[in-house]
């Protein structure tokens, strides 16, 4: 055990504990309360947000993304709920809390049964209700428009859909400069459909208000925590509920605070990966003593790139006949995980003296790593799940990540045989280089199969950031773990359990 291990586990401990204290700072002006809608056959998880301070004069049903949910709305549902309005944050099927399986019509129809209840028991008013959507949740409230009218509806950076029969009254559409393509197009199609920007008093009064508003310097993503989307979403459903409150043409940049229970998680993430070096050092002392690998790995690394990228191009084009994994009934995910387990074999195989020199059964590793490894999701996910993200499985996510973790336990030691023993610092740098080029190999095969033959895989291609991120922290935390087992076979235990739980809280289930 190092000093600096110390000194880095009690900074995350300090971490922890201002991070929970900011996120009960920010959600101190917010009352929450979570409930389930059970009607017309779906069984819809709804977190309601109302101001302590102000009673509430509307409405806003909240819709999330394709592989997101209701929690990563929540920092854009507060505002509204601070500026006097009663938010509904709703799970579509197929994601976070929400057991159904997804399909768009799906999401679509318990949207409008969720709706529906709501007016039936007296929540909410069609009158003083705003829908609003982001991506896959934007078409989702836009869609509405035919069964459940209301004040207005808000749609940013919509995802592609079949139009309405009518359009929604007074709706507001948000596009970021650095969208996908056919998000913009997607936008541009309901701003043709509307007949132009309509904004003046008495179009609220008619419901017939529309507005495009293309958004510099943004993403897809950044729209949701952008300024100016959420303080003209506020004024736009204020002048929609009522007409004249606010003169929406004249555009006002108003601040938005940063939200204290957003970067108290942010916080309180950092400090879990503070105290992460400490528990793997644990966990190589339990695994018994070890002898260091050789520094210079066995395998040749050039040769590894391409043979990833050669098996990833074969596996995509195998793939449109076969899915192996499309049993484990995870949106694109079963479709990312079956090339990934095909790219193992693959490596192997080709390797396979290299990978039966590598590996080496201990139980004490075992145990050691497998109980670290459910250590740290567990720990993120109730982290994540508290305020930012729902990365907490239930039941059926835990049934997947049963079913996926054999296939991409595979993967996972196939890396770790071709890229070899950690090493020293500047060899250490270029092995993680090469990690990197071999994962944005297996992407781009993803991405090729999407936009060149068609394979319907989008999901891979818009996570890239969240896949990225994710692939960098792994590695950063398997290879801490190898450091200390001096095993490969751990390496590979641990991290394939990171692997599936990110695929079983990410991916929607279907």
């Amino acid at each position: 055990m190092k000093r600096w291990e110390l000194l880095l586990a009690v900074a995350g401990i300090a971490c922890i504990l201002f991070g929970a204290q900011s996120i009960r700072t920010g959600m101190r002006d917010i009352s929450r309360q979570d409930s389930v809608i059970a009607d017309a056959g779906c069984t819809t998880p709804v977190t309601i947000l109302t101001s302590k301070e102000q009673e509430a004069f509307g409405a806003a049903i909240i819709f999330h993304g394709l592989s997101a949910n209701r929690r990563i709305m929540q920092p854009f549902g507060r505002e509204f709920a601070l500026s006097g309005v009663r938010v509904y944050l709703i799970d579509l099927p197929g994601h976070g809390d929400s057991t159904d399986a997804y399909s768009f019509p799906r999401a679509e129809q318990c949207a409008n049964a969720a709706i529906e209840y709501l007016v039936r028991g007296g929540q909410i008013d069609p009158k003083t209700t705003i829908l609003i959507g982001h991506s896959m949740g934007g078409a989702v409230a836009v869609r509405t428009a035919d069964r459940d009218p209301v004040a207005a509806t808000i749609a940013i950076s919509p995802g592609p859909m079949i139009l309405p029969q009518r359009m929604p009254a007074n709706l507001l559409v948000f596009s970021a400069q650095f969208d996908l393509g056919m998000l913009k197009r997607q936008a541009q199609r309901l701003a043709q459909a509307a007949a132009g920007t309509r904004t003046q008093p008495e179009d609220f009064v008619e419901q017939r208000a529309f507005e495009l508003d293309y958004v510099p310097h943004a993403t897809h993503t950044s729209l949701l925590a952008n300024s100016h989307v959420i303080g003209r979403s506020i004024d736009w459903a204020a002048e929609a509920i009522h007409p004249g409150a606010v003169d929406v043409n004249k555009v006002r940049e108003r601040p938005v605070p940063p939200d204290p229970a957003a970067s108290g998680s942010a916080l309180g993430l950092v400090g879990l990966f503070f105290l992460f070096p400490l528990c793997a050092t644990f966990a190589g002392k339990f695994a018994g003593m070890h002898r260091a690998e050789l520094d210079d790995p066995r395998p040749s690394r050039l040769l590894a790139i391409l043979e990833v990228a050669v098996a990833a191009v074969v596996g995509v084009l195998l793939l449109p006949q076969w899915i192996p994994l499309r049993f484990i009934h995870l949106l694109h995910a079963d479709y990312l995980a079956s090339l990934l387990f095909f790219v193992g074999v693959a490596l192997l195989f080709l390797n396979w003296r290299d990978s039966v020199a590598s590996y080496s059964f201990r139980l004490p590793r075992l145990i050691a790593t497998v109980a670290v490894g459910f250590a740290t999701i567990l720990a993120i996910g109730a982290w994540l799940n508290w305020q930012l993200d729902d990365a907490w499985l239930n039941w059926p996510r835990w049934l997947r990540f049963a079913g996926l973790y054999p296939f991409l336990w595979i993967y996972s030691y196939a890396e770790e045989v071709v890229l070899g023993p950690v090493g020293i610092r500047g060899r250490r740098a270029s092995r993680f280089a090469i990690f990197l080029l071999l994962r944005l190999e297996v992407w781009g095969a993803c991405a090729f199969a999407a936009y060149k033959l068609s394979s319907g895989q989008v999901l891979i291609v818009i996570l890239f950031m969240f896949l990225a991120t994710f692939s960098i922290l792994q590695r950063l935390a398997t290879d801490a773990l190898r450091l200390r087992t001096g095993s490969a076979t751990a390496a590979a235990s641990f991290g394939a359990i990171l692997a599936c739980w990110f695929f079983a809280a990410v991916f929607p289930l279907t």
